[in-house]
């Protein structure tokens, strides 16, 4: 009897794998500071968007990048109506403006690995609701060991919102946009 030979692991799956161990990584080095697991992550991110360079969006018009923009601007807002009703942080408004450069780098390569890479590979694969799914997913295991598990099903919502932004306007811009929006905010309310 002649054994069939396993099939590869499929794209899609291996990236979506890179993808969650970035994040391990990012736990594991948690104790050495928050600016080393970031920086790590981050690098981490980068990476693997790298390694999967093609399927950049294409050329727009300057109108059709200002409508993409404002989108991610307006699902932004509407992510941050469950934080608006909480008491402000107090944190000092001093602190934030290195704190925003860094979450919107951080964000930025959250969406174009997860909503550029991963989206663009599951959708080839299996379908964009597969896509949009399957990123939710990784979105949410990707904070798991920053916010715990009670946030794991807000974490899913915002990963659906922000995959069904990269399916509707095809582009990971708006959910870059947006994701920094929501990170900006919680600044003041979480």
């Amino acid at each position: 009897m002649i054994l069939a030979r396993p099939a590869p692991p499929r794209r899609a799956a291996l990236l979506s794998s890179l993808v969650l161990l970035a994040a391990v990584l990012r736990a594991v080095l948690l104790p050495a500071g928050d600016g080393v697991s970031t920086l790590v992550f981050g690098a981490s991110l980068l990476g693997i968007t790298w390694l999967d360079r093609q399927g950049r969006d294409p050329r727009l018009s300057a109108g059709a990048q200002i409508e993409r923009v404002l989108m991610g601007v307006g699902v932004g807002l509407i992510l941050l109506v469950p934080l608006v009703g909480n008491p402000l942080s107090g944190r000092p408004l001093a602190s934030f403006w290195s704190w925003a450069f860094i979450a919107a780098v951080v964000a930025t390569l959250e969406e174009t690995a997860i909503r550029g890479v991963l989206y663009r590979r599951w959708e080839a694969e299996s379908g964009p609701l597969t896509a949009i799914l399957i990123g939710a997913g990784v979105f949410a295991l990707i904070h798991l060991p920053r916010y715990g598990v009670g946030a794991m099903p807000l974490d899913f919502a915002v990963g659906l919102a922000l995959g069904g932004l990269r399916a509707l306007t095809g582009s990971v811009v708006p959910s870059a946009v947006a994701h920094t929006i929501a990170d900006w905010g919680a600044w003041f309310w979480a």
